[in-house]
């Protein structure tokens, strides 16, 4: 069995919360959410990994420009059915929340699309 790497996202307007999990274990960041600094957290993986975040509208946008041209697995969720999913839980901070999505991810990736960029003519109007 391929011993896989998955990363969660909380997603905010300044910064992101990442948990990377995998079978020896996890580890928590807090990034800046801009392209920059991004591209430079996932270049430093050379190995695939399944990333997932909530939708949360115009604050991914730097992550959807940072991992369009990367090989990794992305895939965007709606914060409803990450809510559903977990149930009923106690506690919520960002870093908490990006571990949330680090299990999710793990067990639900071979049933959710995967994400795909958008046509650049999209692209474009988003920028105006």
């Amino acid at each position: 069995m391929q011993n896989l790497t998955f990363a969660g996202i909380d997603v905010s307007n300044a910064t992101l919360d990442i948990c990377v999990s995998s079978h020896s274990g996890q580890q928590s960041f807090i990034i800046d959410n801009d392209v920059k600094n991004i591209t430079r957290f996932f270049g430093k993986f050379k190995q695939e990994l399944i990333i997932c975040m909530e939708n949360t509208g115009r604050y991914n946008w730097a992550l959807y420009e940072a991992l369009k041209d990367s090989p990794h697995r992305v895939f965007v969720v709606s914060p409803l059915h990450l809510k559903k999913s977990m149930g009923l839980v106690r506690g919520k901070n960002d870093k908490i929340d990006a571990v949330r999505i680090a299990a999710f991810i793990s067990k639900n990736y071979r049933d959710l699309p995967q994400w795909k960029p958008a046509l650049p003519v999209i692209q474009s109007l988003r920028s105006c």
